[in-house]
Order: C-alpha cells, then sequence, then structure tokens
C-alpha cells in the first residue's frame, strides 16, 4: 500500500514539474511559432512598409502640388485653372466618371456548344460563370488594362458580378451571353496573358468554351452609370492619426 503511494506521488512530481518546465519554456511565446507563421507575418510587415512608403509619396507629391498652386501669381490664375480641370478630369478617368476610348482589346465569351463528354463531366464545365469573368478581368488588369466594360457596362472600383441563374448580373443589370469584354491598355500584353500557353483564355478554350480576343486601334468604354457616393467614408485629414 505505501508503496502504491509512493509511486503516485512520484508520478504527480513528475508530472508537475514537466508542467513547470514547459510553462517557462513558452514564455514570450516563442515556442510552437511554425515557418508559415513567421512567413506570414514578415510578408504583412513588409505589405505594410510598402504602403507606408507609398502613402508618404503620394503626401509629398500632394504637398508639392499644393506650394505650386499658392505660389501662382494673380496673373496665372487661367493657367492654374486649366491645370486643376486637367487633374480633375483624370481622376474622373481613373475612377469611372468619363467615357474614354483608346488602343486595346475586345474579348468574347460564350458558354461550349459541344455536349459533356459522358455523365462523370461536370456540366458547370461547359458555362461561363461570374467568377470566369472576374478572372478575365483580374487578369486584364493585371497586364496593364486602364480602362475595362462588360456587355456596355463600366468596371470600376465598386461594381459587382454575380451570377443569378443563367444571367449574370453586373452593376445592378441583368445580362446574358454572350459576354464582350473591352479593354483599353496594352493589347500586347494583355493578349500575352490571356492566350498564351499558361492563359486564363486558352484554359477555357481547352473546355471548349467560346473565347475570342480580338485587338483594335480604337475601343469606347462608357462611363460609370451611376454616381459613386462616400456615405460612410470620409478624407483622411493631414496628420490625422488613423
Amino acid at each position: 500500500m505505501k508503496a502504491t503511494y509512493l509511486v503516485l506521488i512520484t508520478a504527480c512530481f513528475v508530472l508537475g514539474f514537466s508542467a513547470i518546465v514547459q510553462a517557462k519554456s513558452t514564455e514570450g511565446m516563442r515556442l510552437y511559432v511554425s515557418a508559415k507563421t513567421v512567413s506570414d507575418a514578415e510578408t504583412s510587415i513588409a505589405s505594410e512598409k510598402t504602403e507606408a512608403e507609398n502613402i508618404k509619396k503620394l503626401i509629398s507629391d500632394v504637398e508639392k502640388k499644393l506650394a505650386e498652386y499658392e505660389k501662382a501669381p494673380a496673373g496665372e490664375d487661367k493657367e492654374l485653372r486649366q491645370k486643376l480641370l486637367a487633374e480633375l478630369q483624370y481622376y474622373k478617368m481613373a475612377g469611372g466618371g468619363a467615357a474614354l476610348h483608346g488602343p486595346g482589346v475586345v474579348i468574347t465569351v460564350d458558354d461550349a456548344t459541344r455536349e459533356p463528354f459522358g455523365d462523370w463531366e461536370d456540366p458547370n464545365n461547359l458555362l461561363i460563370h461570374d467568377w470566369d469573368i472576374l478572372r478575365i478581368i483580374s487578369e486584364l488588369n493585371k497586364s496593364g488594362a486602364e480602362a475595362i466594360s462588360v456587355n456596355g457596362h463600366r468596371v470600376y472600383n465598386a461594381s459587382a458580378i454575380i451570377c443569378t441563374g443563367y444571367t449574370v448580373k453586373i452593376n445592378g443589370l441583368f445580362e446574358a451571353r454572350p459576354f464582350l469584354i473591352r479593354a483599353v491598355g496594352d493589347a500586347a500584353n494583355m493578349s500575352a496573358a490571356l492566350v498564351g500557353p499558361d492563359g486564363y483564355g486558352t484554359e477555357l478554350k481547352s473546355y471548349g468554351i467560346i473565347f475570342r480576343l480580338e485587338v483594335e486601334n480604337d475601343i469606347s468604354i462608357p462611363a460609370c452609370e451611376e454616381e459613386q457616393k462616400f456615405v460612410y467614408s470620409r478624407k483622411v485629414k493631414e496628420g490625422e492619426q488613423l
């Protein structure tokens, strides 16, 4: 009986000692941090640093322009007004508030015309979905598109493209296939990104999806149908802490 008690006391002592050692070894959160966690943290820090540098540059550019405007002599009001109007036009173009035109590509995408290979094939492989359109838009933006429209609707920061049955809702309006995507920008880069060996257009065509890309010298892109409103957002003031 005494031996049993001795064994139990010894076991409790060992377990307690182990817990103390483990607790001390985890002080400062030094244990159980995977390499991926460290890598993710380093990536986040690098991203924040890059964003901070970009913001500093933007602030510097705005301050230089403001100083230029403040130093402009009274007789140069007309020239100053022209600069302001040019900048306003630029931001309207960038934000989708102005129609524009230029060289680029016109893409036509539509459902496949072939039948499924068998009962084992998912019929969705033969249909165009919202994620296909979004992927094409993403590839265009990545390869230098300056403005994009889908079936005549301007794609801007608040655009929404969602599947609704056999149609796709674009900026709140229903559109049926085929989908006509226009993009103004570097046609060579956009074409290479979509119809190259690893391009998404090439991948869609491998499923039988209709995908055509044409280069054109003058493509028209409409302005946004609706005025963009900011209800909850406000501009950060100079010196304001975020």
